[in-house]
């Protein structure tokens, strides 16, 4: 019996700890993190390079162990890159609590990366609904929005596979390459993983949506 009430408090326990967890595979860990205001981090360090997609304004400080300091600026939606470095505590020095979604990556750079083809690139396709914000040897992250029951062209998400973050509502219909499709709904902090895939979706909210796309090489 008590060997049993370990077993559920220790799952319990695990439940709990993941509960901020959004997706976990071989190639990222996604987390939805509310920082509140004032309550600083214990000493820690990352460490895998990540993404970072800010939902809320807000104002973070960061101290580093040899005792530099970096107070930071974000406005709602802005993405940044961060490297897996030294340690360090961070607080939320606003006076509201601060959501963010921070995509890990847990493998380093592919020797060779995957081949992207120009003419179903999204970026270069439609480069009036689809910015690119950043690139490096680990990812491409770009933002994407959409009118009100408009499509997307045809386009191919290369590489490990793609998280999407996002930023507004979205009711929209998916259609793959094979001619099936499917309904994709969330709300504005939801996050998706999907694997390598060739896709158009249609807006079929009342409002244009807004997501960011982060391609894992």
């Amino acid at each position: 019996m008590k060997l049993l009430t370990t077993v559920l408090l220790c799952s319990v326990f695990l439940y709990a700890a993941d509960d901020r967890v959004k997706v976990d595979n071989d190639v990222v860990r996604i987390l939805n993190v509310v920082d509140t205001p004032h309550q600083k981090s214990a000493l820690h360090r990352h460490e895998f390079n990540r993404v970072m997609i800010y939902l809320d304004a807000g104002d973070m400080e960061i101290v580093y162990e040899d005792g530099r300091k970096e107070k930071q600026h974000w406005k709602a939606g802005q993405v940044a890159w961060s490297q897996a470095g030294a340690r360090h505590t961070s607080e939320n020095a606003g006076a509201a609590p601060l959501r963010i979604v921070e995509i890990e990556l847990k493998k380093p750079a592919p020797a060779v990366p995957s081949e992207r083809k120009p003419e179903l690139d999204p970026v270069a396709i439609d480069p009036k609904h689809n910015r690119l914000l950043f690139e490096n040897s680990q990812v491409r992250v770009f933002r994407s929005w959409r009118e009100p029951g408009a499509a997307e062209p045809m386009h191919e998400h290369a590489g490990a596979g793609r998280a999407t973050v996002l930023l507004t509502a979205l009711d929209a219909c998916v259609k793959l390459a094979d001619g099936s499709s499917s309904d994709l709904r969330g709300a504005a902090g939801d996050v998706f993983w999907s694997g390598p895939v060739t896709h158009s979706t249609t807006n079929r909210g009342l409002k244009r949506s807004e997501v960011i796309v982060a391609e894992v090489k």
